[in-house]
């Protein structure tokens, strides 16, 4: 039980350090949210989705526990049914069971279950040694150890500890029940009630290695002052209670004035739930103009959903788009189209082909807010099986950090991580923005106003021109 209580423990070191104003980098936060988006079928190519084996591991690792918790309960549920068929008489808690049954002269939680053809000698000695178990809780031990093992099922350690528990069990037992009975007679009585039955939740009165119990019961306790030896393994417990418990470095960020801006800035990683681009941020910019390369999401024979009000996802994704695109060139920044009119195309063609500096996808969400994880605001997406992931989380977080200011929507307050072709493949760093919930009334009406589809649009360019100058 200390075993997983252990690893369980957080010790927290905090540590303050100073860093510049003007050359914060910002943390990329997931939500465990996902993606309404699917991805169309692209006739043009036929893209094999890679493996995530860290979750099959985890599945595979769930299916065999819950088969060995399953094998437990199924072998309980054989031993109640056995004690019931082959029972002859009840005593307290004492079960007296037929000769040719398998489930004899051993302990089943609180009941102790006896061959009812022993003579009437060798069943109160049996009965003396069972009522050890029963008295000192060993049911519980078992039951335990039991759920351990299908716990860290592929640890071969636990087993050895299953093995040398059911030993101690029987020890204990056996030391006990021989202060009122001739060691020599119990011992002959352990040789003839023999067998190798193996029954993992209950305690067997006579269960090998017989060779171990016999020798424990005639060997002599240690001397009193020897026993002190065992102390010493209390300094080893606690270097291996500290060693395993979690470390948690929580750093607290103090800014400082600074009269220049630093080329480059070390970053402190704290082990949490935030992802960081690297350890250096440089602000160097790679392209000399801003090309923001904009795809409205579906078109033609693809329609999508349909608004609350008739109108469908594919018009409203490209009404946005060309309101960006307004707002952007406004700015200077160089836009490039996938669609600029209703027209349909495969995942493959919105790939963009030429050098830009950024690629995001407008969409909008169209699911009932009753719905299991319906959201009804905006929401940014990257896909983390993208090789530039660390670009896009850059470029996801600086807008998400504006669209923050946003009044009269709500906007999710980490990114999400989605397994889309558009994200995973794309060759920049890419974001997919959900504009709001269509199947919403007041998120719909919020979107159908011209004025705050410009707002949005706005802080969007915001976010992407911070990450352009910060240095893509």
């Amino acid at each position: 039980m200390v075993s997983f209580i252990i690893p369980a423990l957080t010790i927290e070191n905090k540590r303050e350090v100073s860093v510049d104003n003007k050359a914060t980098e910002l943390k990329a936060a997931y939500g465990n949210y996902i993606s309404f988006e699917e991805n169309i079928n692209d006739d043009n190519a036929n893209v094999a989705q890679p493996h995530n084996w860290k979750q099959i591991v985890e599945y595979g690792y769930y299916a065999v526990l819950i088969a060995f918790l399953l094998r437990i309960l199924l072998t309980m549920g054989y031993i109640r049914y056995a004690i019931n068929k082959f029972e002859m008489l009840k005593l307290g808690s004492v079960v007296f069971v037929k000769k040719n049954s398998k489930i004899k002269n051993c302990t089943f939680l609180n009941k102790i279950i006896i061959d009812s053809s022993l003579t009437i000698e060798e069943q109160k000695m049996v009965i003396r040694h069972e009522s050890v178990h029963v008295k000192q809780g060993h049911g519980f031990d078992k039951l335990l150890v039991n759920i351990a093992c299908c716990i860290l099922w592929f640890n071969p350690i636990i087993y050895l500890w299953r093995i040398a528990i059911d030993n101690n069990h029987e020890f204990l037992a056996d030391e006990e029940a021989s202060e009122t009975i001739d060691k020599n007679v119990y011992a002959s009585l352990l040789l003839n009630l023999a067998s190798q039955t193996n029954n993992s939740v209950a305690n067997n009165f006579s269960k090998l290695p017989l060779k171990n119990r016999i020798m424990m019961m005639y060997k002599k306790p240690n001397n009193p002052v020897k026993r002190l030896t065992y102390f010493a393994v209390i300094p080893l417990v606690l270097v291996c209670s500290f060693a395993f418990v979690n470390r948690k470095e929580v750093i607290v960020e103090k800014e400082r004035m600074s009269n220049q801006l630093q080329s480059t800035r070390k970053v402190d990683f704290s082990k949490t739930n935030y992802f960081l681009s690297n350890g250096i941020v440089e602000n160097n910019n790679l392209m000399e103009e801003q090309v923001l390369i904009i795809d409205a999401g579906h078109g033609g024979e693809d329609n999508s959903s349909v608004a609350l009000d008739g109108q469908k996802e594919k018009d409203l994704n490209l009404r946005a788009v060309m309101f960006l695109k307004e707002e952007a060139l406004k700015r200077g920044i160089k836009v490039v189209l996938t669609r600029s009119d209703d027209r349909f195309l495969s995942l493959r063609d919105r790939l963009p082909k030429q050098q830009g500096t950024a690629f995001i996808s407008i969409h909008h969400n169209s699911k009932p807010i009753t719905a299991n994880k319906a959201f009804d605001g905006i929401e940014v997406y990257v896909s983390k099986l993208n090789r530039n992931i660390k670009g896009a989380e850059r470029l996801g977080t600086g807008i998400l950090s504006k669209l923050n200011r946003l009044d009269g929507m709500a906007v999710r307050d980490s990114l999400g991580n989605v397994n889309l072709l558009l994200l995973r493949d794309s060759k920049m760093p890419s974001v997919l923005i959900e504009m709001g919930n269509i199947a919403d009334g007041k998120s719909l009406n919020y979107i159908n106003n011209e004025k705050n589809i410009r707002r949005i649009s706005n802080l969007i360019l915001d976010g992407f021109e911070s990450f352009f100058k910060a240095g893509c």
